[in-house]
């Protein structure tokens, strides 16, 4: 190997350590960068040439060179925030995202919904997920756009009324029963509730109760005839019965029957045309939780629910670990959304970095396996929080100086070279 090659080697070192420096920089100016994958330097030697002699061969290196560079997808820390849709990956995986420019993917969750409803980058780049089948809540499979787009929660319509009263036992019966013609004068006790069609809309329903004997009552559910397409038994009624049954209590006061609990309701403003009803006044036998009918006691509903509801619009989300995106609805119904989606590849470390904290796909990469979180290989999702980025601040400054110290030591092995160089030039004269 000759001067001017020792000066070569010295300066294939400067180009490594050069390039090496170059990635520590990189690393530590991200350090605070959300989702940054710090890199580290593997160097190779360089072979110059073999000397073969009698004795065997010997072998004379020339130099040193960057034999890749590669990405540490290890965890990075985790900071909590208040927006639901900052999103880090616990475990494997990145998240799958699609542009302008094709798929690429990425740790970084800091996601937004824009204002068509898809979850997008900062970019503005489609997150990509599963979406939900209507039947079973659970995810279909089948991968697209994140998005929430006019999302509504259908009207629920009342199937079932739940309520318990106290009936005064006092009260005077009244002879011949309830008459719509006449609903305040054969009524003992009224309660108005609200339920819903099968559109959402709130309907005023109006049950009445009248004693006809002791231990004996009337109930009739009606509505006002604009409620309903039913025809009122005289024009001038101001309600129409739907449904009317008898509730029988023992001298104890105590519910021992209870008929007719079955309506079937004709709404009109082109709901469906019968929707039925079911009421429960209560277990029979008991006098808690239950309707009763005590003396000296006023008329009194204790509890009523039912559990129908109007249209509700979308007033919050919900991501958990599952990845799975739930609506909180106004009208109280909670419903599925989305499924967010995670992909895995065979060779993390080939993926090719194309800026922004993206990679795409190479041959060495393999292609992508894509999956649900918090199942098999996959990580969980976590909401409200950044990932951030897996930064070693004190590693990087000690491999700093490292570096920096081979760095001088390479270019002292160059003006050593030029030196003996110098020397032999000084013969000739």
């Amino acid at each position: 190997m000759s001067l001017s090659g020792a000066m070569f080697t010295g300066v294939s070192g400067l180009g490594a350590i050069s390039t090496a420096i170059q990635v520590i920089g990189d690393n530590i100016a991200n350090q605070n960068t959300p989702g940054f994958k710090a890199s580290r330097v593997q160097f190779a030697d360089v072979l110059g040439r073999t000397i073969t002699s009698a004795g065997g061969f010997s072998q004379v290196g020339a130099g040193t060179a960057v034999a890749r560079v590669q990405p540490l997808f290890t965890q990075g820390t985790f900071e909590n925030t208040s927006v639901n849709t900052d999103l880090a990956i616990e475990g494997a995986g990145l998240f799958v995202v699609d542009g302008n420019q094709g798929r690429h993917y990425t740790r970084v969750g800091l996601f937004s919904f824009d204002n068509q409803g898809l979850l997008v980058d900062a970019d503005g780049d489609r997150v990509q997920g599963f979406g939900i089948d209507p039947a079973t809540g659970a995810a279909n499979g089948q991968l697209g756009n994140v998005a929430i787009n006019n999302a509504l929660a259908p009207p629920v319509p009342t199937s079932a009324i739940s309520t318990n009263l106290n009936l005064n036992a006092s009260a005077t019966a009244i002879p011949g029963g309830f008459d719509p013609a006449d609903p305040v004068g054969t009524a003992n006790f009224t309660h108005l509730a609200t339920v819903y069609d099968s559109l959402g809309n709130a309907r005023p329903v109006t049950l009445f109760f009248t004693k006809t004997a002791a231990g004996a009552w009337d109930w009739t559910a009606a509505v006002p005839p604009s409620e309903t397409t039913t025809a009122p038994a005289n024009p001038t009624d101001t309600f129409v019965v739907q449904g009317s049954g008898t509730l029988a209590f023992d001298t104890s006061g105590t519910l021992t029957a209870a008929t007719g609990t079955t309506v079937n309701f004709q709404f009109a403003g082109g709901a469906a045309g019968s929707q039925s009803i079911t009421i429960d006044f209560g277990p029979l036998g008991a006098q808690t939780g239950s309707t009763t009918q005590f003396a000296n006691a006023q008329s009194v509903v204790n509890a009523f629910t039912q559990d129908g509801s109007s249209a509700g619009t979308l007033v919050n989300l919900d991501i958990d670990d599952a990845g799975y995106i739930t609506g909180l609805f106004s009208n109280g119904s909670i419903v599925p959304l989305a499924q967010l989606a995670l992909a895995q590849f065979p060779n993390l470390e080939e993926l090719q970095a194309v800026g922004n904290n993206n990679y795409v796909e190479t041959r060495a990469s393999g292609q992508p396996l894509v999956g649900a979180p918090s199942s098999g290989q996959f990580g969980s999702i976590r909401s409200s929080t950044i990932e951030q980025s897996n930064v070693d601040l004190a590693g990087e400054f000690v491999r700093l100086i490292i570096y920096q110290r081979g760095f001088q030591a390479n270019t002292r092995t160059i003006s050593t070279s030029n030196e003996l160089l110098a020397s032999l030039l000084q013969l000739g004269q």
